[in-house]
């Protein structure tokens, strides 16, 4: 079983109770990673979050996604670079939708904890306080990242 130790400082475990993280904790699977391993492919249904425990990836757009010269991409462009505490995937929490960009191992031995949705979604009607404080801070972090993309897309 994983620790909440760690959970405690994920932001979008901010908020919950020593006991609410130990609730999350045992609902992870700890999942390990290669470099160029690919952990999510983008247009493909989700329905797990992970958080990065060690190691790096990198979240890449399919050819034409990014910007308009980006057209003629042969490759997927990386967008961002994610490590250790930071999360990837919540959306299929939220939705269970195509995922919206492809994830790719960095680094070798990169661990991560996969949370399943319909885990949960259980864990949640067990204990409302737990999917509201961590879908509050879902719809922030996703607040956040669009109105990032807004400003610099208008740029």
């Amino acid at each position: 079983m994983v620790s909440g130790a760690f959970l405690k400082d994920v932001a979008l475990f901010q908020g919950l109770t020593d006991e609410q993280i130990e609730k999350v904790a045992a609902i992870c699977r700890e999942e390990t990673y290669q470099k160029g391993q690919v952990i999510l492919q983008e247009r493909s249904v989700g329905d797990e979050m992970y958080v990065i425990t060690q190691g790096m990836v990198e979240i890449l757009l399919e050819p034409g996604r990014v910007t308009p010269e980006a057209l003629a991409a042969p490759e997927p462009t990386p967008i961002l670079s994610l490590g250790k505490g930071q999360v990837f995937g919540e959306m299929g929490l939220v939705d269970q939708g195509a995922r919206s960009a492809t994830v790719r191992c960095v680094a070798d031995d990169t661990r991560l904890l996969a949370i399943r949705r319909d885990d949960f979604m259980r864990l949640c009607e067990e204990d409302p306080r737990i999917g509201y404080v961590v879908m509050r801070n879902i719809a922030a972090d996703l607040s956040f990242k669009l109105r990032i993309h807004n400003l610099t897309w208008k740029q």
